[in-house]
């Protein structure tokens, strides 16, 4: 696993789109471009290869993605899919020690620029941009014809350097004896309930982050009190109870407020209290007895996924439904127990 653990307050964040200024850039930078969608392994070791190189060059270190994902863009009605939102994004790069992060805008304009106009209109002439690295399968512009092979000599008349970087590969997935690390594969593992192969991938726990919402207050009235997140555009997994832990983060620099807290989190509908968004509640386990004296509504929190336990069912009643709560987190309960407080 990845354990990334200083942040990166010196990160420059710049949000761009057709229109504006060129950015307040005052060094040439080299830069990896993509969605990165859940900053796994493979997004890793490019992002480590690009710093490296980087530093060699002595250019800065950035990175350029695009917001809203071009997936979301082309298919407005698509299923939530997102490993991550923009925020833990931020935060995750910044860990990794990226210098600046160039987010632009995608729209009509990006999604008609051509790759060459994208090279030359965009990245040297807003973001002085000397290097561009990118895996293998990259695409870039109009109809996504672009590439790094076929955009090597127009950029190099331009002053600009690309470079493919090959793609890291793994055997964690079943049958398949390797297979590129991908965010889709991601995607398809965790909807397919193989959480530990996911997480593998990662090279962290999954999580799920977002700001804490008042809801209908009926776990408080069963007397187990839980945190609301509307999943919104993350990507559903099997519904049903998980194992988790819960930081909460704060907002001005994306650090947390307190160490892991053990918890046991729902994910679903809510079909005995006749819910109907898909969201995740979360019930902080023993919290009276944590030191931790934290007021949760309105804060951002994030909630790892750690271990399946059931699947989400409609009971009965209320009575019965507070007793395999109570049956869920007493077998949470032992798990963290158990855990030594991981990595």
């Amino acid at each position: 696993m990845n354990s990334y653990c200083g942040y990166n307050i010196s990160m420059k964040i710049i949000k761009w789109k057709f229109g504006d200024q060129p950015a307040e850039i005052n060094t040439n930078i080299a830069i990896a471009i993509g969605n990165f969608d859940g900053i796994h392994q493979g997004h890793v070791k490019l992002l480590e290869a690009v710093k490296e190189k980087s530093k060699k060059n002595n250019l800065a270190f950035g990175v350029v993605t695009f917001e809203p994902h071009p997936r979301d863009f082309f298919n407005k009605k698509n299923t939530p899919f997102k490993l991550l939102d923009i925020e833990e994004k931020q935060n995750l790069l910044s860990q990794i020690g990226v210098e600046y992060l160039i987010i632009i805008n995608f729209n009509e304009d990006l999604q008609n620029c051509s790759p060459n106009e994208f090279l030359s209109e965009i990245l040297i002439k807003n973001f002085k941009v000397s290097k561009m690295y990118a895996g293998s399968n990259f695409k870039f512009g109009k109809n996504r014809e672009g590439s790094i092979e076929a955009s090597k000599a127009f950029a190099n008349s331009l002053g600009l350097e690309l470079e493919s970087i090959d793609l890291k590969q793994t055997k964690s997935i079943q049958k398949k004896e390797t297979e590129v690390i991908s965010s889709q594969a991601i995607r398809k593992l965790l909807q397919t309930g193989k959480l530990d192969i996911a997480n593998t991938l990662l090279g962290r726990k999954w999580c799920i982050t977002g700001v804490v919402e008042k809801g209908k207050q009926k776990g408080r009235e069963i007397g187990f009190p839980t945190a609301n997140v509307d999943m919104k555009f993350f990507l559903v997994p099997p519904l049903g109870v998980y194992i988790t832990r819960l930081k909460v983060i704060e907002y001005e620099n994306s650090k947390t407020q307190n160490d892991w807290l053990p918890s046991i989190s729902n994910i679903g509908t809510k079909p005995t209290v006749s819910g109907e968004n898909i969201n995740l509640e979360t019930h902080i386990i023993d919290l009276n007895n944590n030191s931790s004296d934290i007021n949760i509504y309105g804060k951002r929190i994030k909630v790892e996924l750690i271990k399946f336990l059931r699947p989400e069912k409609k009971f009965n009643s209320l009575s019965d439904l507070k007793k395999q709560i109570e049956f869920d987190t007493k077998e949470a309960r032992k798990f963290h127990k158990k855990a030594s407080l991981w990595n």
